[in-house]
């Protein structure tokens, strides 16, 4: 007993100077310790890197050259400049195959910072449901002290049998496991979370009412899944595109010089024209190919929107359900807890019996652990709504 109320005393005194951590926060945590979501903005910042050099003009180029003898290779090109004139759409068709790509990164980002956050809340909301069960722990072995001291004075007073002395007894050491116990789960829990968090345990502090709030207007657009195959469509049809002008004309502006054998030498402009007369079909092909490609997608895109819209449905359905029965949970433990102030003065007082306490005691006991499983199993829905939807907080985006 004693060195539970140590323990107790400790863990209130360590946490005084401490804010107790929400919902918001240990994402923001997450956010600011996890190699994981650094390693996805870094992918952001490779993909806008790679559309600005898919996007970027053909490079301007000198050449020079010289041969041991003029009679030998001496040309045109012994010193030239040349410029790729993208007049037939190469640049754009790279360019929107770039974009597409930067769509698809930040939908992956998306994907990994809504893991993250599912990761962190269904840790969080464990957390808090073990916290509140410590409460509960430390509550009914409060209970179970006084219902003792009560029933040795009466037993002094010659008043109850010696074995109620004895039940009382039973009852306390039960109440004294349950709070080791709890307190052990409340441990683990935290230790699981600050490793989520990327901090250490002794800087969490939590309350057993903390709440993940649910959506008021959820929408299913932001899904990662969604944007996924939205960005693969785009890249797709970025693609076909790209095969579509793959064989169209090459022109090419250029200033020449004459041979260095040449004397005076004398400079030029030229404009180059290329022309594959005959790919053999690879362009009509490889369009072909990615276009069928989008359409895939666009199907799959369609399946995944009819899946998250039921998904939303049933997520809704739990939300609402859970909150209906915790209102009613609340209600139902405020009797409860008359009931136990109640029994233990009747019993103090000679009017009524260790049964009724007991039981009063079981009934409460009872009541508060569905109470926290109801608020737990709310924090899932909620969760679950958050994935559906494609919610993600403000601090991971």
């Amino acid at each position: 007993m004693e060195v539970f109320h140590l323990i107790s005393i400790s863990l209130a005194f360590s946490s005084q100077a401490q804010t107790p951590l929400s919902a918001n926060d240990a994402l923001k945590l997450a956010a600011q310790n996890r190699p994981a979501l650094k390693s996805a903005r870094l992918g952001i910042k490779q993909a806008r890197a790679t559309a600005k050099a898919m996007g970027a003009y053909a490079p301007t180029m000198f050449l020079a050259g010289a041969s041991s003898r003029s009679e030998l290779g001496p040309n045109d090109q012994d010193l030239q400049v040349s410029q790729p004139l993208d007049l037939f759409g190469r640049r754009k068709a790279s360019a929107r195959i770039g974009n597409a790509g930067v769509q698809l990164s930040l939908a992956e980002y998306v994907s990994a910072a809504s893991d993250l956050q599912s990761e962190v809340l269904l840790a969080f909301a464990g957390a808090v449901a073990n916290q509140h069960q410590t409460e509960v722990a430390a509550e009914l072995l409060k209970i179970s002290e006084g219902l003792l001291a009560a029933t040795k004075r009466r037993f002094d007073e010659g008043k109850v049998a010696e074995t109620q002395v004895t039940r009382a007894t039973i009852e306390l050491a039960r109440a004294k496991q349950a709070a080791v116990l709890t307190d052990a789960e409340l441990n683990a829990s935290l230790q699981t979370l600050a490793g989520l968090l990327g901090t250490d345990k002794a800087n969490l502090k939590l309350e057993s009412d903390a709440k993940i709030r649910p959506l008021d207007t959820p929408e299913i657009e932001t899904r990662a899944d969604l944007q996924l195959l939205r960005a693969q469509i785009q890249l797709a049809l970025g693609e076909a595109e790209g095969a579509r002008v793959s064989n169209r004309p090459e022109l090419s502006a250029l200033l020449v010089r004459s041979p260095w054998s040449n004397a005076p030498g004398y400079f030029a402009g030229r404009l180059q024209l290329s022309w594959a007369l005959h790919d053999h079909g690879k362009a009509k092909n490889e369009t072909r190919a990615a276009v069928y490609r989008s359409e895939a997608i666009a199907l799959l895109l369609q399946d995944a929107t009819l899946k998250a819209r039921g998904e939303l449905s049933a997520a809704q359905v739990a939300v609402k359900a859970r909150e209906s029965q915790i209102l009613e949970y609340e209600r139902i433990l405020a009797a409860a807890r008359t009931l136990v102030a109640k029994s233990q003065t009747a019993y103090s007082e000679g009017f009524g019996t260790q049964v009724d306490v007991l039981e009063a005691t079981r009934a409460l006991r009872e009541v508060e652990q569905e109470l926290v499983e109801a608020r737990y199993q709310l924090s899932l829905a909620v969760v679950a709504q958050y994935k559906a939807t494609g919610f993600l907080s403000e601090v991971l985006k």
